[in-house]
């Protein structure tokens, strides 16, 4: 009986991810979200239909530790390198003062002060998941506000395994046993030497002698036993599950093999990975939200307005522009998987109770559902505060701190964006020698380009400060190579506005920015995806055997009809 009533919890758990997941996707929200509203709908406060919730729990279990697993093997500590400033900065200068945020609040609320600190360490992560998939939905993933958010991310994830590593040490302090935090800080100094001998000598020997010698089926076990065997290490020594898979993780995060071992526990981690968050959903009650109302209220304050505002100030004390910052601080306007994975632990392991448990998870969980809106607003938001008179003469400003000598260029091109299809252009320009202004929002490469001689502006090339600057109203050419739409077609309406006669050339990310660079006034769009099919065609007919002036004809009058097509349904 036992054994049917488990498989029937199963599958109902199974069933309400799926469909928790189909409507989140049709909703454009995260999965995660939906696999949280399938556990608040199948739990006792709704539908009551998971009768044993201690085994699924259980199953959870599994799906902590292989996302931890798989975080652990994604690692990579070259993203830090593209933006050192939000890594060595931004991230840790957010991290310790919204820390101090949720701990502040903790405490006025009444809570002890390992809960307290939980609090904090909650707040202080954002979504990982979560943002990186609508950053790459809204092309934006490889913009400047998005390597920033992603570094800080991943300075984040990395504070995540040590808020989980110090519950030991909080359960010593509420203990108020001394004793106690030397034990643990000898077990961890023993795990972490262990960890080391292993990644060095032992764990890239065993996978190439396995890779070797054995089928892929011996692999893709020995992949899931180094990450319950350091899960099962890890708590063998006191220390959580979810940090041993993390550190078997990056014992082969620098591994060639790495990338097959990912692909062959994704499968497993993503279905007991929502195991773990419908467990989580079934964990809602949404009674104690209303019974902790005004302090309730307050946590969602600190999460929308407090953490932002923190995420935005560390990015400005990095020396990043206002746009990234405030792009930056909507964009972490979230509690992650991992706040929930830090809460639920730490609720496992005695470090805060019920009651504390019960309003953190509900609050993490809203916050997911508003990501999507948070990430829309922050440019909308930047350009509302940048009309004022107040936002225009800070971000002014800032802007002054790199000033260009543009105002002796005539006749030149200006180059709006620096970043890899403007440099490309850059470079091009300087060896034909062609006059050139450029304009960007990154001090790093204004920078870089002022020590090698070059006219640059530090600005934003969608304000018409920033713009005459770098002397577009003498320009002959301007070209928008600026990463995100909604940046170039304000770029675009300005140009045009400063300087009806402008030559405009744009690029546009997706299908439907053709249409509005058209309409804002550019007189050439390429769209890059649609370009890189037109070579893709071209050369398929040359190996093909097609002539060819025959092919470049084609292709060419293919462009053509593409883009007046757009431009005639633009006018």
């Amino acid at each position: 009986m036992a054994e049917s009533q488990f498989a029937v919890d199963l599958a109902i758990v199974v069933a309400g991810g799926f469909v928790g997941a189909i409507g989140a996707h049709a909703l454009r929200l995260p999965a995660v979200a939906g696999y949280l509203a399938a556990g608040v709908l199948l739990g006792p406060g709704v539908l009551g239909l998971i009768r044993d919730s201690e085994i699924i729990a259980s199953m959870a279990d599994l799906g902590v530790a292989l996302l931890m697993f798989a975080i652990g093997v994604e690692l990579s500590l070259s993203v830090l390198t593209r933006a050192k400033a939000a890594a060595l900065i931004a991230a840790p200068l957010q991290i310790l003062a919204t820390v101090a945020l949720g701990y502040g609040l903790g405490q006025a609320i009444g809570w002890t002060v390992a809960a307290s600190v939980v609090l904090g360490f909650a707040l202080a992560l954002s979504s990982t998941t979560v943002v990186v998939k609508l950053l790459s939905e809204r092309g934006e993933l490889h913009t400047r506000h998005g390597q920033v958010m992603v570094a800080i991310l991943l300075v984040q994830d990395l504070a995540a395994v040590s808020m989980v590593a110090s519950f030991p040490l909080l359960l010593g302090v509420a203990a108020g046993g001394g004793a106690d935090l030397i034990d643990v800080m000898a077990r961890a100094l023993g795990f972490v030497a262990t960890v080391f001998v292993l990644a060095r000598w032992v764990a890239p020997k065993a996978m190439q002698a396995v890779a070797r010698r054995y089928s892929r089926e011996v692999f893709v076990v020995m992949s899931a036993m180094l990450c319950f065997v350091g899960a099962a290490a890890a708590s063998a020594m006191g220390f959580s599950i979810a940090l041993g898979a993390f550190v078997a993780g990056l014992l082969i995060s620098e591994s060639q093999y790495r990338f097959q071992i990912l692909s062959d526990v994704t499968p497993l981690r993503d279905l007991f990975g929502m195991v773990f968050f419908v467990s989580l959903g079934l964990l809602w009650e949404i009674g104690a939200l209303l019974e902790h109302g005004p302090w309730a209220l307050a946590l969602l304050l600190a999460v929308f307005l407090g953490k932002p505002i923190i995420a935005a100030l560390s990015a400005l004390a990095a020396r990043y522009h206002a746009r990234i910052a405030i792009v930056t601080g909507l964009g972490l306007a979230q509690i992650g998987e991992f706040s929930f994975l830090v809460v639920t632990l730490a609720w496992r392991d005695g470090v805060i109770g019920d009651a504390v448990h019960s309003i953190l998870i509900p609050i993490a969980g809203i916050s997911l559902f508003a990501s999507p809106a948070l990430m829309k607003l922050g440019g909308l938001l930047y350009d509302r505060m940048s009309a004022t008179n107040i936002g225009d003469r800070v971000i002014a400003r800032q802007e002054q701190r790199h000033p260009g000598p543009a105002a002796s260029l005539e006749n030149h091109a200006l180059v709006c964006g620096y970043g890899r299809v403007g440099r490309f252009l850059g470079e091009v320009l300087q060896d034909q020698e062609q006059a050139q202004a450029i304009i960007d929002y990154d001090h790093a490469t204004i920078a870089g380009l002022h020590r090698r001689g070059m006219v640059a502006v530090y600005g934003d090339a969608s304000r018409r400060a920033g713009l005459l600057a770098a002397g577009a109203e003498r320009a002959r050419l301007a070209v928008i190579a600026l990463p995100d739409a909604a940046t170039a077609v304000a770029a675009v309406t300005e140009l045009r506005g400063i300087y009806p006669g402008l030559r405009i050339v744009a690029r546009a990310h997706q299908p439907n920015e053709v249409n509005d660079l058209f309409r804002a006034g550019a007189d050439r769009v390429i769209y890059a995806e649609y370009e890189v099919g037109l070579e893709i065609v071209r050369h398929a007919l040359l190996l093909l055997d097609v002539g060819a002036e025959e092919a470049n004809g084609l292709v060419e009058g293919l462009r053509a009809s593409h883009y007046a097509r757009r431009d005639g349904a633009s006018s």
